[in-house]
């Protein structure tokens, strides 16, 4: 008997039709989605803890990449660079009490531009000490024995201690005889960091330390990050003595 591939075809079919196919019941579906929702429910705030610490972590790594150009500054030119007033990296050749804070001068300091931002790829504050940016920092000394060696000459260049930089409780965290030389701040995600324009992003009024720290005024908070009242403190500070620079970052410590 001769059977065409048609009809061959046909019964396979017709078999394949009458056996039974097990699926899942709406049911099951149902459970497997709510289980499915409660993980990931339950994942999404230690997945933005991770996502937070991975921002902090690179910003710790960009503002202690960035002092350390700024001591190999100091040693090479006997002061620091004055702040950029763009955000084209170059510093300005001279800055005053009004000009001492901007962007971080990053084409002067020789870094890329991704440095001079936090983990959260926003423009970092740059203040400096104006006495420390002078250009008359190399004029001021007539001894050769001091002209020839930037370390001393930094050590010794007077300063007007214009910044204040305080702790949760509003008390000062460096006492003199020492004082703030360079501040850095990594200004988070909710606010107070510099736009490209120059502006600043706006900051929540309820976070009166974050305010202190866009207003660019001399004044910083430096505290563990925090949320009250609604607000988020999300600030990462890093401020560094003259003392600390040269002995630190320079491994060249200023005698007294």
């Amino acid at each position: 008997m001769y059977i065409t591939r048609k009809a061959i075809l046909i019964f396979c079919l017709h078999d394949l039709m009458k056996r039974t196919i097990p699926a899942f019941a709406l049911f099951e579906v149902a459970i497997a989605l709510s289980v499915l929702g409660i993980i990931a429910y339950m994942t999404m705030p230690i997945l933005g803890k991770i996502q937070q610490w991975q921002h902090i972590r690179v910003t710790n790594a960009h503002q202690e990449k960035i002092i350390e150009s700024l001591a190999g500054y100091v040693l090479l030119n006997k002061r620091l660079p004055c702040p950029a007033l763009t955000s084209n990296g170059e510093a300005q050749t001279i800055c005053t009490n009004d000009t001492k804070t901007g962007f971080v001068p990053y084409k002067t300091l020789g870094i890329d531009e991704r440095t001079a931002k936090d983990g959260n790829y926003h423009w970092m504050t740059y203040a400096v000490q104006p006495n420390l940016a002078s250009t008359r920092i190399s004029c001021i000394y007539t001894d050769p024995g001091l002209a020839i060696d930037p370390k001393s000459v930094f050590c010794k260049a007077p300063s007007e201690g214009n910044f204040s930089i305080q702790g949760a409780d509003n008390q000062p965290c460096i006492q003199v005889p020492d004082f703030v030389a360079v501040v850095l701040i990594a200004h988070g995600n909710s606010g107070g960091y510099a736009l490209d324009d120059g502006s600043i992003q706006p900051v929540d009024s309820a976070d009166t330390d974050k305010i202190r720290n866009a207003a660019r005024l001399g004044i910083f908070t430096a505290k563990t990050q925090c949320h009250t009242l609604g607000a988020a403190f999300d600030d990462t500070i890093l401020y560094v003595s003259r003392n600390n620079l040269m002995a630190q970052w320079a491994k060249f410590p200023c005698r007294r």
